[in-house]
C-alpha cells in the first residue's frame, strides 16, 4: 500500500536540498566561480552518502532494542512529531531570509579562499536534511507496520522531488514553491498531531499514565466496527497520514488537539519575538543615527 506520509517526507524534504544546493550554484555561478562547482557537489555526495550510513545504523540500533518496542516507538513518533513541527515554523519564518544568509556563507568562503567552507556548507546543508528524515520516517515506521511501503512510497517522494528540482534549475521554469510548501506544511501538520498522539498511545501501553479504569485510559468513543484501524484499508490509511484510532483514550484526544493549540501558540510566539526583534533594531538604528548628526 502507498505511503503517503512517507511519500511527503521524502518528497519535502528532497525539494528542500535541491533548492539549498542549486542557490549554492547559482550564486557561485553568478561571481563567476565556476571552478567551485565540483566543491559543492563533494560536500553533496558526503552529505548523501553519510545520510545513508547514518539510516542503516539508526535502524540497526534501533533493532537491538527490540525488548523496549514501547518505549523507543513512542519516544521515537514524539521526537520525529517536535523535528517536524519546528521543521514547519522554521520554513515559515526563518527560511524566508535563508538564500542572503547562504549567499553570505558563500561570499565568506570565496573571499578567504576556503575550499573547505564550501564543502562544508554543501555537506550540512545535505546531512541535516538527510537526518531529519530518518527520524521522520522512524515515525512513520512505528505507526506503519510495512517498512517496504515505507521504503518504497519514499523512494517515489525522491524522484519525483529531483524531477521538480530538474524543471525548476534547467528549463528556468517557475513552479510556485511558496504553495507547494503551504499545501504540504497542511499535511504534515495533520501528520506530526497523529504521530504525537500515537507516541503517548505506545507510552500509555506501559502505564506511564495511571491505571487501565483511570480518566487518562478511558476509550471516549468505539469506531471499529465499521472503520476498524487495523483491518479497514482506509482505517489503516487514516491511521498512518493522520493518527486516526478507532479507540482513542483521553489521553490520545488531549495530546491530539493539545498539540494543535501548541502549535498555535508556537505561531504568535514566534511572530511577537520577530516583533520585538525587529522594533529593538529599528530602535538601535535610529539611536546610532543621532549619534552620528550630533
Amino acid at each position: 500500500m502507498f505511503n503517503i506520509a512517507s511519500f511527503l517526507i521524502t518528497l519535502r524534504e528532497t525539494i528542500e536540498v535541491a533548492l539549498i544546493i542549486g542557490i549554492i550554484l547559482t550564486y557561485v555561478i553568478k561571481v563567476k566561480q565556476n571552478r567551485l562547482k565540483r566543491d559543492i557537489w563533494i560536500g553533496t555526495g558526503l552529505g548523501i552518502i553519510l545520510s545513508v550510513l547514518f539510516g542503516i545504523v539508526f535502524s540497526y540500533v534501533l533493532g537491538s532494542f527490540e525488548e523496549y518496542g514501547n518505549l523507543l516507538e513512542g519516544f521515537s513518533m514524539i521526537l520525529a512529531a517536535v523535528l517536524l513541527t519546528w521543521m514547519i515554523i522554521w520554513m515559515s519564518e526563518t527560511g524566508k531570509n535563508y538564500q542572503k544568509k547562504l549567499e553570505s556563507k558563500i561570499d565568506v568562503s570565496i573571499k578567504n579562499e576556503q575550499r573547505l567552507g564550501l564543502i562544508s556548507l554543501a555537506f550540512i546543508s545535505v546531512l541535516r536534511e538527510g537526518i531529519e528524515t530518518v527520524i521522520f520516517l522512524t515515525g512513520v515506521g512505528a505507526v506503519e507496520e510495512a517498512p517496504i511501503d515505507i521504503l518504497w512510497s519514499g523512494l517515489i517522494g525522491i524522484l519525483v522531488a529531483v524531477i521538480i528540482a530538474v524543471i525548476i534549475f534547467v528549463s528556468s521554469k517557475r513552479i510556485n514553491l511558496k504553495l507547494f510548501f503551504g499545501i504540504t506544511s497542511i499535511f504534515l501538520i495533520l501528520f506530526a498531531a497523529g504521530m504525537l498522539s500515537h507516541g503517548f498511545h505506545e507510552l500509555q501501553e506501559l502505564g506511564w499514565f495511571g491505571a487501565e479504569d483511570g480518566f487518562f485510559q478511558t476509550i471516549v468513543w468505539d469506531t471499529s466496527p465499521f472503520l476498524n484501524d487495523k483491518t479497514s484499508e482506509v482505517g489503516k490509511f487514516l491511521r498512518t497520514l493522520f493518527g486516526y484510532q478507532d479507540q482513542p483514550t483521553w489521553l490520545e484526544i488531549i495530546s491530539y488537539f493539545g498539540y494543535y493549540l501548541s502549535l498555535v501558540g508556537l505561531f504568535f510566539l514566534v511572530k511577537i519575538l520577530k516583533q520585538n526583534q525587529f522594533k529593538h533594531t529599528t530602535e538601535t538604528t535610529i539611536i546610532l543615527e543621532t549619534e552620528d548628526i550630533q
